[in-house]
């Protein structure tokens, strides 16, 4: 952290005059909080802080002479110093001289300047004072801006709420993907994707827990796109506050991270806003249901540019494979173990102390194929009605099973083309190991052509399955989207509101 009561005007004049005469000390950048980790030698060190002052000193430089000085014409440069100072005193003029008598390519005493400006040695060591006072505040005021952004514990409150003891059976891709995190070189952009309900937004959750408790980046947002929910009693409910678009997407980065200022720009000067911030610091993004999004091919690419070092997370049930920049990681179904351990865990949390046979279990692991949505749907229905009928609901998809299917399968439903629906459709009957596309095409009468359109259409939405081998792939679908297919969910679909 700069050590703010030590940059005086003093100290800035000092330092750069030791810099003339090289002798710039470790003390100096101490004080001005300058020894990133990435600039091993001192001399790197050295170079790099005076890049960084001299950045600072040619910002405030008016257009004219930054122009002149860009162009390495010392005279035009002169020239314009002095056309400068004909002026009514102002802060450029005092950044001018700093420049010309500490930066230029051909340095300039204070004689010659006071001449070339027409004052005296004295009035334009004053001059050269005021500058200084002037970069010392300048500084001050970025590092107090920095230290009240990133040094105060404030990104915890864009995190979503994490109820404890929810992470049965993504311990390992946790593990996986912060490994990946901890790695400066692995992964920059993430997708975590499936279907609805298999648990992305719980992994998001964790591993943003886990990254912020061991402060491995330098800010954090999460930017949610959720626009329903469905709650333990199987009601659809809306969500307040979500993202829609590219606009809202960046103006809310800005908000989260810190960028007021850029507040009233437009998106692309934002996005610029960004892009030099994540150059500076290490960020960790998270975009959460990304498939609701309006403008998802606009908007991936955009912020893909705001990596390295920063890394970007998305969950999505539409995968963004086709993005070469990007790692997409299929989130895994519970296990019968780990589905029975969740339901447990569930009947604990609501105080209830039922046992949970095999018989049930089994049956209820068949249905749901271990969706954590839906075995808690499940669970939270357990004292108040027998598990058969349970078991039972989630069959046909009456009553608040068929929110449950809506919630989880509606948009990608939309999604689909009549041949992508058309190929779901038919593959609810094959065996649950998987079916080669010559055996789906004869018994559905689709030809190549529409099997691959199709194919492509659910591989993307997460509905379909891989096994067999590379000369023979085999295609299936999840078991709760059979159990979908099999309801009477699909009667009236397109019509129905959520």
């Amino acid at each position: 952290m700069i050590i703010l009561e030590k940059v005086t005007p003093k100290f800035l004049e000092t330092l750069l005059k030791k810099w003339q005469k090289g002798d710039f000390s470790a003390e100096d950048l101490a004080t001005l909080d300058f020894s990133p980790i990435e600039l091993k030698t001192f001399e790197q060190q050295q170079l790099s802080l005076r890049e960084m002052l001299y950045q600072r000193i040619q910002k405030n430089l008016p257009d004219l002479l930054s122009q002149a000085v860009s162009s390495q014409n010392q005279e035009r440069a002169l020239h314009e110093l002095r056309k400068l100072f004909q002026s009514a005193p102002s802060n450029a003029q005092y950044f001018s001289l700093i420049y010309f008598r500490y930066f230029a390519l051909q340095r300039h005493t204070v004689k010659e300047l006071a001449k070339n400006i027409g004052v005296s040695e004295r009035t334009l060591r004053r001059y050269l004072l005021k500058g200084f006072e002037l970069l010392s505040v300048q500084l001050k005021r970025a590092s107090e801006k920095e230290i009240s952004f990133f040094s105060k514990k404030k990104f915890k409150s864009h995190f979503p709420n994490l109820a404890e003891n929810q992470a049965v059976g993504i311990e390992k891709v946790l593990a996986k993907i912060i490994g990946w995190v901890k790695e400066e070189n692995s992964h920059y952009a993430i997708s975590i994707e499936g279907i609805g309900g298999i648990g992305k937004t719980l992994i998001a959750k964790y591993l943003s827990e886990e990254v912020y408790k061991n402060g491995c980046f330098d800010g954090y947002a999460w930017i949610s796109a959720r626009q329903v929910e469905l709650s333990p009693s199987g009601e659809i409910t809306s969500i307040n506050n979500f993202v829609n678009t590219l606009d809202d997407v960046v103006a809310r980065l800005a908000q989260q991270l810190g960028q007021n200022h850029l507040a009233g720009l437009s998106t692309q000067d934002k996005l610029e806003g960004l892009k030099t911030l994540t150059r500076d610091k290490s960020l960790f993004i998270v975009i959460d249901n990304l498939e609701t999004l309006e403008d998802v091919d606009i908007l991936v690419p955009e912020l893909l540019k705001l990596t390295k070092p920063s890394k970007l997370f998305f969950t999505s049930r539409k995968s963004l494979h086709h993005y070469s920049d990007l790692y997409t990681l299929r989130t895994p179904e519970l296990s019968l173990e780990n589905s029975r351990a969740l339901v447990m865990g569930e009947l604990d949390r609501c105080g209830l102390s039922l046992t949970l046979s095999d018989e049930i279990i089994s049956d209820l692991y068949q249905i749901t194929g271990g969706i954590p949505l839906a075995l808690k749907l499940a669970t939270a229905q357990f004292g108040d009605i027998p598990a058969k009928e349970i078991i039972q609901l989630l069959r046909e998809g009456k009553e608040s099973a068929q929110n449950m299917y809506i919630y989880i399968y509606r948009q990608a439903w939309l999604l689909l083309d009549d041949i992508g629906k058309n190929l779901l459709i038919s593959m609810h009957n094959i065996s649950p190991d998987g079916e080669d596309r010559d055996w789906i095409c004869d018994l559905n009468g689709l030809n190549e052509e529409e099997f691959a359109k199709g194919l492509q259409q659910l591989k993307r939405l997460s509905l379909v399955e891989f096994a067999g081998s590379i000369e023979r792939p085999l295609y299936r679908i999840h078991r709760l989207t059979t159990t979908f297919l099999e309801s009477d969910i699909l009667r009236g679909w397109e019509d129905k509101e959520v």
